[in-house]
């Protein structure tokens, strides 16, 4: 017994260095990389220890990155894509709703009313990502690393709300094209408003009610100025990080192929923690349960009825999915009902 687990510890020394000493061979690649939004728990307690300390540890020294949010860098997120796409930014996270206005096919995961949970999105994710990797690839010159997704994006109201039919008549601030028509559908009218533009926004009474993540909204002081909150999951959020598809090839095959590995572990850590932050940011919106990010806020709870979630069913068929076709075109229809509507067993109807 002894002698085994000496011989275990030598091997496992052994295996240590193996490894070490491949990280070590290769090449010094450094750059720059745009994260997602600054002050939320997806960049600062993920993106950022993962690519400026795994990353480097992973590869012993050789990856160098130095990341940036998009929120302090004058942008307003929908257009990262492009300027990932134009070889302006070699890696970038971004919120794939952010220009669905350009690309509609971004939305295939994260339709409004489509699935009721961060677990379900992620099982969506896996099976559209196929899909996604090569649309970005053959038309954008993109290249898809991996998915990551905030909470549940719920409704936060300046006045009184008691139920999701209360937005009729309401100025909602809504990101994506599907938020926007799910709000117009309930007969409210949607605004483009950049994320670090909404507190002050809602403050001033630009609009009157505002989606975004339960925790996200919560972190960024919407509460300040909304008072009610309605947890009803609208959609999620689902973000990608991708990378330049001509700077990509042109990295060591042993590069890419530890950050493919790596990031696809740093996608399953985001959905782990955004599963959990739902709840988190609910709490801390309205003092309901005890609040692990700072002091609770006292907005009032809006209870979630069954007309709730029927309006919300009713808004998808009605609305959103037909909406979707439309503008995605019949090829994208076809691919879409052949991995996500078989997933979620819905077929949408080309327009």
């Amino acid at each position: 017994m002894k002698r085994l687990a000496i011989a275990s510890a030598v091997l496992a020394s052994a295996f240590g260095l193996a490894v070490s000493a491949q990280a070590q061979s290769l090449p010094v690649t450094k750059f720059n990389l745009v994260g997602s939004i600054g002050n939320l728990s997806m960049y600062t307690q993920q993106e950022v220890p993962f690519w400026t300390k795994t990353m480097p540890e992973k590869s012993g020294g050789a990856i160098q990155v130095e990341i940036k949010p998009f929120t302090e860098l004058g942008l307003k997120g929908g257009e990262i894509f492009r300027l990932v796409s134009q070889g302006t930014l070699p890696m970038a996270t971004t919120v794939l709703n952010y220009n669905t206005g350009e690309m509609p096919i971004n939305e295939s995961a994260d339709l409004v009313g489509l699935v009721g949970s961060v677990e379900e999105l992620q099982k969506v994710a896996n099976v559209v990502r196929p899909m996604l990797a090569a649309e970005y690839e053959g038309k954008h010159g993109v290249k898809l690393l991996g998915f990551g997704s905030y909470q549940a994006q719920v409704i936060y109201c300046r006045d009184k709300i008691s139920s999701l039919a209360d937005l009729k008549g309401k100025k909602v601030r809504a990101s994506g094209i599907s938020q926007q028509s799910f709000v117009n559908y309930l007969g409210g009218s949607p605004l483009n408003i950049a994320f670090a533009e909404v507190q002050p926004a809602l403050a001033k009474g630009v609009v009157d009610c505002a989606i975004t993540g339960s925790l996200s909204g919560y972190k960024s002081k919407w509460h300040e100025a909304a008072t009610h909150l309605l947890p009803m999951p609208v959609n999620f959020g689902l973000a990608a990080t991708t990378a330049n598809l001509a700077w990509w090839n042109k990295l060591d095959a042993r590069v890419q192929a530890l950050m493919t590995k790596e990031v696809r572990v740093l996608e399953d850590n985001i959905f782990a923690q955004a599963a959990t932050e739902t709840a988190i940011g609910v709490a801390c919106n309205t003092g309901t349960a005890p609040c692990p990010e700072g002091a609770p806020a006292k907005m009032v709870l809006v209870p979630v009825t069954d007309a709730d979630q029927a309006l919300r069913k009713k808004a998808f068929a009605e609305a959103i999915l037909p909406d979707f076709a439309k503008r995605c075109g019949a090829d994208c229809v076809t691919r879409w009902n052949a991995t996500v509507g078989k997933a979620v067993g819905i077929t949408a109807k080309a327009m």
